[in-house]
């Protein structure tokens, strides 16, 4: 229970004791009244009178109750002015810090998947925030709603490791998601001694929760050694985890393929994306080991999807592509589990094309001639894409999501025209990604892409959820 929610019971038991002491003393009286006052007429009257005054006084107290509620009738924490109180009245203010909390993409939720369950993030987020404090033995921990998508809070405690702790909340929030929903959130956290005049602090904190640079998932600030310690334990300890984001055929007008999203389990850290991980993976030279580890998991939990015939996009590094042994073990694979290869379609993203294109050209070739697929990601971003589209026999190419972003500028949307039907007329087939409202989706449509994928066409799902939708 939240802190705010305890001191909301105790104001209404307040509350309940003010109304219920004048009921036994008001019962007292009229038990007594007879050996307390004269046996007159008007000593009556005044008795009874007692009563509506008694009743308007405890309607009174309970719209009064009401009117004052201390927290806000959704995520349960305190009010904007009772928090607001609570930081003017904060003593050590050299030693406390005041924190801002913004949840950056409430309205996304709101318009995709309904105010009530925008509302549900909310609340959970807020029980995920009072646990984790919980956990570092922070109590009694006032947390306040300031608007519709912020929260404030205060806690005694050095600014630097509480910076660290909010920095590790907030990631694992982003990482995991609530009740399969992403949710974007961003702190600033400053001294409550930073300013008497608590509406000046709080605009300060807005300020800086402004001036933060917005970006997509960013590598978290974890050391090396430590990534070590956690790819590691994640591949012998098979805490690797996926979901399935469908993409829609526009010939067939039904879900063809279904793109592999990667998760890594940390008990420190929560769930981490391939994405956030990638680099340090190639750094320390793990690629082989979590690709191999990935298709080892994959092909096992995809078992009930076999009987669809849909393929299975997977994006792999391209330094464990050029490597035959992984083909090797691939296709041994594969055939213990008489999975055809032809079932999976390989992406691979480059920031700087490889030197002997000639012999990359061979080893996909390779791939190719057994039956997997070849795929560009993010093509069109800063990357290599298209050096390799011209000299590599690459069989779908997914566009980087720039293109998809800024499709109301004039210059993309015929870039992005030009660029489908160039790469059709190669014999290759395209993809647009992240299509989340239906505006945008007709939009595309026009296009012509051989496939859609997006939150307009289906959010990643879990194998069950998978299951349930397509078998």
């Amino acid at each position: 229970m939240l802190y705010s929610e305890i001191k909301e019971r105790e104001n209404r038991f307040i509350t309940a004791l003010k109304i219920v002491f004048p009921l036994l003393l008001l019962i007292g009286i009229f038990f007594h009244s007879y050996q307390l006052f004269p046996h007159t007429s008007i000593n009556f009257i005044l008795l009874i009178l007692l009563i509506p005054i008694y009743v308007y006084y405890t309607v009174y107290l309970i719209y009064y109750g009401f009117q004052t509620s201390l927290i806000d009738p959704i995520t349960k924490t305190f009010t904007r002015a009772e928090i607001i109180a609570k930081i003017k009245k904060i003593n050590d203010r050299e030693n406390t810090a005041v924190i801002f909390l913004h949840v950056n993409n409430l309205s996304d939720i709101n318009e995709r998947y309904g105010i009530n369950n925008g509302d549900l993030v909310l609340r959970q987020f807020i029980q995920k925030l009072e646990f984790f404090l919980r956990e570092h033995r922070f109590k009694k921990v006032a947390i306040g709603r300031y608007s519709s998508d912020s929260f404030l809070l205060y806690l005694k405690h050095p600014h630097k490791e509480l910076r660290h702790l909010l920095t590790i909340f907030t990631k694992s929030v982003q990482n995991v998601g609530i009740s399969n929903i992403e949710i974007k959130v961003a702190f600033s956290l400053l001294s409550a001694a930073y300013d008497s005049d608590t509406h000046n602090l709080i605009e300060r904190l807005l300020m800086l929760i402004e001036e933060q640079k917005k970006s997509e998932e960013t590598t978290p600030h974890i050391k090396l050694n430590q990534f070590h310690m956690i790819i590691d334990e994640a591949i012998k300890q098979h805490q690797l985890f996926f979901k399935y984001q469908p993409s829609l055929s526009l010939q067939t007008e039904q879900i063809s393929i279904l793109e592999v999203l990667i998760r890594m389990e940390s008990h420190i850290y929560g769930s981490l994306s391939k994405q956030q991980i990638q680099r340090i993976v190639n750094h320390t030279g793990y690629e082989m080991a979590f690709d191999e580890k990935v298709f080892e998991l994959l092909v096992e939990e995809i078992e009930p999807l076999l009987q669809k015939e849909l393929l299975f996009s997977v994006e792999i590094s391209p330094v464990t592509l050029r490597n035959l042994s992984f083909k090797r073990y691939l296709l041994t694979l594969l055939s213990q589990h008489k999975i055809d290869p032809h079932r999976f379609i390989l992406e691979i993203t480059e920031q700087k094309s490889y030197e002997n294109m000639h012999r990359f050209r061979e080893i996909i070739e390779s791939y190719q001639e057994v039956g997997f697929k070849i795929a560009l990601g993010n093509f069109g971003g800063n990357n290599c894409g298209f050096e390799y589209l011209k000299h590599l026999p690459i069989d779908l190419v997914k566009f980087d999501i720039e293109f998809t972003k800024k499709i109301e500028d004039p210059k993309y949307q015929q870039l992005l025209l030009h660029y489908v039907e160039l790469i059709q007329t190669l014999h290759i087939q395209s993809m647009v990604k992240f299509v989340d409202k239906e505006a945008l989706l007709e939009k595309i449509k026009e296009i012509r892409p051989d496939f859609i994928q997006g939150f307009c066409i289906s959010k990643p799902k879990n194998l069950e959820q998978i299951v349930g939708d397509i078998l």
